[in-house]
């Protein structure tokens, strides 16, 4: 309300370069995601805009040797791709790549990258960043992995992919989602490049890959699709969740479980673990457990007391390991795709359908190699569904109008709803598919013409009301007369 969609968008010309007029591919394909009133982040009025070649050359002063300019901004969209003269210069694309990393890392940039359109092998630039998130198009019609022997070969690109013709649209998707994130934890530690990267990995969704989707314990990612395709809401729920910091008790009596959806930001000293414990209640599945880990190679200037920039990038190890702890802590391996422990990566992935109920915990570990402590993102969802769906929200045997007024007073929670809040199908959410499962309940109980459509909450409310009042003596108690003025009200 405070930041309307009809406010003007300032446009900053960070390049000096105004005289060369507007780029029609960034004002008719790439803005309209990215910041336009049809975004999700329609109240970003505020936009600087560079020229690829001048932002390489005097932002990242790959010209000159100097030290990267620092950049003031949470998300940068580079819906671009260069092949930098390959393989003849591969030291020049060495150099911006890592001065690219070393500006992200030391600015907090949530940087999306675009791949080329079509198939074929990685460009140079800058899809070969380790701390950038390479996006890609849902249809697989883009360039893929692995990245090339003159900067951290073997990892897969891209990260993430998005359902748009074009990767400079599905780029541009791509940070607006970031945009809408950052915004939504904005001073917490959930708003570190890390954290959000994690978050965007981790809300992906995989049914939308028509060949399938599949990794390995040492490949976190698909080597076409990365970790699915953009599912903003998935990710939102994981700033409504919240932060939970993981616990070092090698025990596990004090470790308690861990919101449905989440995420952590914290630093992990080489060979330390930290562990987090994730519930599947008893006669629920979980159908779905999506654990991304995500943390930046680190650039250092082996020249720091000259203007000379001298960038040596650092990759620590970290790996995911998930255990079944029903019966004890750490007692059973789940399978071999619980282990994510690539080597060459700076993201980890577990990803599990259908586990039964029980206790499960996850172990993030450093290597005990590492010379280092790192700083790290984690962010999960864990979706949960009964076995057998039931909207006797208050559990007396029947479904009746108290049930419906149970739902309707918890309508629209999100996270953390029980099945005595109005969760039917036991998603701990309340929404419509609840109401679906209360009308089907109720269904033979309410008169045939009654049931032509399905109700809108207030045609609902009415033929609860009229169920209610059926069968009430004229001495009915004061708590019936409230529950059927609660219903006639709505």
């Amino acid at each position: 309300p405070t930041d309307p969609f009809s406010e003007a968008i300032v446009f900053t010309d960070g390049s000096g370069m105004a005289s060369k007029g507007i780029s029609s591919h960034a004002a008719s394909t790439v803005g309209p995601v990215y910041f336009g009133n049809a975004s999700p982040a329609a109240g970003a009025n505020a936009v600087t805009v560079y020229e690829a070649n001048q932002w390489m050359t005097d932002i990242l002063h790959s010209s000159n040797n100097r030290d990267p300019a620092p950049q003031d901004f949470r998300v940068q969209n580079f819906s671009w791709i260069s092949t930098g003269n390959e393989p003849a210069n591969e030291a020049e694309n060495r150099d911006i790549l890592t001065r690219f990393d070393y500006v992200i890392d030391q600015n907090n940039v949530t940087a999306l990258v675009g791949l080329n359109n079509g198939t074929g092998p990685m460009p140079h630039l800058l899809g070969h960043s380790y701390n950038a998130i390479a996006v890609g198009r849902t249809d697989g019609s883009h360039s893929t992995g692995p990245t090339l022997d003159f900067y951290g070969p073997g990892r897969t690109k891209p990260d993430i992919v998005a359902p748009f013709e074009t990767t400079s649209a599905a780029t541009g998707a791509l940070s607006s989602a970031a945009t809408f994130l950052h915004e939504t934890v904005a001073g917490t530690d959930g708003a570190q490049s890390e954290t959000i990267k994690a978050m965007l990995l981790a809300g992906a969704t995989k049914e939308e890959i028509a060949t399938g989707w599949s990794h390995t314990p040492t490949q976190p990612l698909d080597s076409h699709y990365g970790a699915g395709e953009m599912n903003l809401y998935n990710s939102y729920l994981m700033t409504e969740g919240g932060p939970r910091a993981g616990s070092t008790d090698e025990t596990g009596e004090s470790i308690e479980a861990a919101p449905s959806h989440g995420w952590d930001y914290q630093t992990i000293d080489p060979g330390g673990n930290l562990y987090y414990n994730f519930l599947v209640p008893s006669g629920s599945t979980a159908t779905e457990l999506s654990i991304v880990l995500d943390w930046n190679v680190e650039v250092t200037d082996s020249n720091p007391i000259s203007f000379v920039f001298s960038g040596v990038e650092s990759l620590v190890n970290l790996d995911l390991a998930l255990y079944d702890s029903s019966s004890s802590f750490l007692e059973t391996l789940v399978d071999e795709n619980s282990l994510s422990i690539s080597r060459v990566d700076n993201v980890e992935h577990i990803y599990q359908q259908d586990l039964a109920p029980g206790l499960y915990t996850l172990k993030l570990s450093s290597d005990a190699d590492n010379d280092m402590a790192r700083d790290f993102g984690l962010a999960w969802r864990l979706n949960t569904l009964f076995d057998f769906a039931s909207a006797d929200f208050d559990e007396d045997g029947n479904v009746d109008g108290a049930d419906y007024l149970t739902w309707q007073r918890n309508f629209g929670t999100l996270l953390g709803a029980h099945h005595t809040d109005g969760d039917a199908d036991g998603d701990t959410d309340v929404d419509a598919n609840d109401l679906a499962i209360l009308r089907a309940a109720l269904a033979p109980s309410i008169p045939p013409t009654m049931l032509l459509s399905v109700p809108e909450p207030a045609t609902l409310a009415m033929a609860i009301s009229l169920l209610l009042a059926t069968g009430l003596s004229t001495g009915r108690t004061a708590r019936n007369r409230r529950r059927n003025d609660l219903v006639s009200e709505q």
